[in-house]
């Protein structure tokens, strides 16, 4: 029990009176208690406890200090002590009256003291309270030690799902800082709509999944040089439904979140997209959101196949499928985010540096 591993010696004990309470000094001192402090002045005691820090005080009043006084000064030291008011033993003459329920009073004695009954009840007291530090600083110690676990598989989790991103697009033409970048326009995009910052970054790691599918279908036409033909085009399609099936299997709240998107991302808003034909509403946000910034990458970063677009070109095409291809409401808010967005293109860019990072990163 954490009682059993207590020494009660190693408490401060904080002596508070109009004179120097020498019996009670004496016999701590016979006990072992060296971490004893006095003072008699009610001005200082707060500044007294914040740097001693007492477990314990044995008070007798002072002419310009009482029990309720005190109580009140503790409260004003320790608005957010874990443990509570420091406990007080009070010394009382025996015409004195009781201390009162909400005083900070744990116990009291009557004066002349009876050594024995005095250091009984002072033990019970330290005790206690430091029973409770240890509980407490034990419990901080747990919780600390299970925020930094899950923080540690929330990272590994996170790293799993970039790596699976990475895969589909290092099959593809795009470069995995396509991936990248995606993630975070959608969580850009995500913020800018009001949502929260949790789900906002939910989408940042979820998003670069979009097109995880993309590993179900066949080189000879994933990595056609040219144009694909309605058959090869049906295929192709297909991406989508594959990532679906890869990522619904999964319990993880974001990989279920990029099986959304997987199969969402090619609907537009006129119903005339894939693989479903879903219109408007009916398709989720996230696919709506990925597929306004998945075009928006798409034509303003150089490929083997074709030139970069300017970013007026590319929003001029955006705002040209308003209400055809995209959501006409984030098609708004993607324009007034636009600073934002350039930003983040400027960062995670296609260069040298990036892509021997990201394929330094996947070799280990």
């Amino acid at each position: 029990m954490i009682r059993d591993l207590i020494d009660i010696t190693d408490a401060n004990i904080l002596l508070v009176s109009a004179e120097p309470l020498n019996t009670i000094n004496d016999l701590l001192s016979a006990k072992q208690f060296y971490k004893v402090k006095y003072t008699n002045n009610a001005q200082s005691l707060l500044a007294i406890c914040r740097d001693f820090k007492p477990d314990i005080i044995i008070f007798s009043p002072l002419n310009k200090l009482n029990l309720a006084e005190l109580t009140s000064q503790l409260y004003l030291l320790e608005p957010s002590d874990a443990l509570g008011l420091i406990p007080v033993f009070c010394l009382q003459q025996p015409h004195d009256s009781i201390p009162a329920f909400d005083s900070a009073a744990k116990d009291f004695i009557h004066t002349p003291i009876n050594p024995n009954e005095f250091l009984y009840r002072l033990s019970h007291l330290l005790i206690d309270r430091l029973a409770a530090q240890e509980l407490h600083d034990y419990s901080q110690t747990i919780l600390k030690t299970v925020e930094l676990r899950n923080q540690e598989l929330k990272e590994s989790q996170e790293e799993i799902i970039e790596c699976l991103g990475y895969a589909a697009e290092f099959r593809d033409s795009e470069t995995g800082m396509h991936t990248i970048r995606v993630g975070h326009y959608s969580q850009c995009l995500a913020k800018a709509m009001g949502m929260s910052d949790t789900e906002a970054e939910h989408l940042l790691y979820a998003a670069p999944m979009h097109d995880v599918g993309k590993i179900g279908i066949p080189d000879k036409i994933l990595l056609k040089p040219g144009r694909l033909d309605g058959k090869e085009w049906e295929v192709m399609k297909q991406h989508t439904i594959i990532g679906e099936k890869i990522l619904r299997r999964s319990k993880n709240k974001l990989l279920q979140q990029a099986s959304i998107i997987a199969i969402n991302h090619h609907e537009k808003w006129d119903g005339s997209g894939y693989p479903n034909g879903l219109k408007g509403s009916d398709i989720h946000l996230y696919g709506r959101i990925v597929a306004i910034v998945d075009v928006f990458d798409a034509l303003t970063m150089e490929r083997p196949y074709k030139k970069a677009w300017s970013t007026e070109s590319a929003l001029e095409l955006i705002k040209g499928e308003s209400g055809k291809h995209f959501d006409p409401s984030l098609v708004e808010l993607f324009t007034q985010s636009l600073p934002a967005i350039l930003e983040i293109k400027n960062t995670y860019t296609d260069d040298s540096t990036h892509t021997d990072l990201l394929n330094e990163y996947l070799s280990l």
